[in-house]
């Protein structure tokens, strides 16, 4: 799915469709966003399947399947030519083909697995996001106040932000894009909630974090660039229990007098703790590299037993060209094992086969707004939409959040500072 298609489709009722009847110009969360074309083939058509390069191995197998029938034929031609045979014996190679089959199978399943587990870990997030705000809107339904309606919103933003960045984490390896780089401005409220950094003085928050730190050692920018989903989880917990001042939502209700019952309180929070959980075990997969033994031997082994092969079986096939058709497959089939475990490795990114994060986050943002849009009216959700397009930048992200601290937090620092 292209990046830059609409984010919302239009309709009648639809929020961002002006009088007129023609679609709103509204910034995109996603400015000059690379459109991604992921792999997509017709599974019913064999001649398709097998003949598609995008997204194929092909074009990163063919070298070496080539190099190893050209290899196949030098030693045929210097057999028949100059009667000098480098053959050697096929049994040995028999044996280590099974060793080099159950290497390889091992990594393309344990590689496919985690691929998986990936998968279900991001299906995860995307429904969690949606079920937040279905739940907000449902269990404050009976408040239509401005004050109600922009605490709506304001969780609807905190939870779009909390999937966008989480996304923009995920995809660091690949983009190298900070995730920290993606709010540029956000309201005061918002910002105070973030705590993101100790900047008093003009210390950046890495070396404020260092003066806490146990050690001299510094993290990497992957490690830090983790930390970014976590702070937000924070700050959406503490805007879904923001309602209960009573200053947003007036209506009460008469057996906790307060506008959410507690229950309901824990229930959305669950929802958060399910999301981050979902974070971590992607932060798990994303920083436990496969074991590199593994990679290592069976690698090691492949390319040992591709290129023994034409040698083994020189000495079993006279005829070169039948000799070079199997080296030709067995080649493929090998390394192109090898690849599409390499490709399932890291499924963050801009790859054709790797996860449409942005495309899938981009639907579930788009529920966000409906939900808003049904309870709440056209004009409220515009808004929100208007907010997440202003702030959502990949510039300059969060660095206004970094230079806002709630006043409890310096003290904080500050008591720190005088011990």
């Amino acid at each position: 799915r292209c990046l830059r298609e609409p984010a919302v489709m239009a309709t009648e009722t639809d929020p961002l469709i002006a009088e007129n009847g023609e679609s709103k110009e509204v910034k995109d969360y996603v400015p000059n966003a690379k459109p991604i074309r992921r792999v997509h083939f017709d599974g019913s058509s064999h001649i398709s399947v097998i003949f598609q390069i995008y997204g194929s191995v092909w074009p990163k197998v063919l070298p070496y399947c080539l190099f190893n029938v050209l290899l196949s034929y030098a030693i045929h031609i210097v057999k028949l030519e100059y009667g000098i045979d480098l053959s050697i014996e096929g049994n040995n190679a028999s044996f280590m083909s099974i060793l080099v089959s159950f290497l390889v199978v091992t990594r393309a399943k344990i590689a496919y697995a985690r691929f998986m587990e990936a998968r279900g870990n991001l299906q995860t997030m995307y429904r969690v996001v949606r079920e937040i705000i279905q739940h907000v809107c449902i269990l404050t339904q009976h408040s239509k106040s401005e004050g109600a309606k922009a605490w709506r919103r304001d969780v609807a933003y905190q939870t779009i932000a909390l999937l966008r960045v989480t996304m923009a984490t995920l995809e660091y390896k690949s983009s190298k894009k900070s995730s920290w780089n993606f709010f540029t401005r956000g309201k005061k409220r918002m910002r105070k909630q973030m705590l993101k950094s100790v900047n008093y003085s003009g210390t950046s928050v890495r070396n404020r974090m260092m003066n806490w730190a146990h050690t001299d050692l510094s993290l990497t920018d992957e490690n830090e660039n983790f930390r970014a989903p976590i702070l937000l989880a924070y700050a959406l917990r503490a805007e879904l229990l923001s309602q209960r001042s009573g200053e947003r939502i007036k209506t009460r209700r008469v057996d906790t007098k307060t506008p959410v019952h507690p229950n309901e309180e824990k229930y959305l929070l669950a929802y958060v703790d399910a999301f981050v959980t979902s974070y971590h075990n992607l932060k798990k997969l994303a920083s436990t590299p496969f074991p590199f033994p593994l990679v290592q031997m069976a690698r090691t082994f492949i390319f040992i037993y591709s290129y023994a092969l034409p040698f083994a079986l020189a000495d079993s096939m006279i005829q070169p060209v039948g000799a070079m058709l199997v080296i030709f497959f067995i080649t493929y089939g090998f390394l192109g094992l090898e690849f599409v475990a390499m490709e399932l490795d890291d499924p963050f990114g801009d790859d054709p086969n790797d996860f449409d994060n942005l495309g899938m986050a981009r639907v579930a943002i788009e529920d966000i707004y409906y939900n808003i849009h049904k309870n709440d009216g056209a004009k409220s959700v515009e808004i929100l939409r208007k907010q997440v397009a202003r702030n959502l930048e990949e510039e300059g992200a969060l660095n206004s959040v970094r230079n806002n601290l709630t006043d409890d937090f310096k003290d904080c620092i500050a008591d720190i500072y005088d011990i």
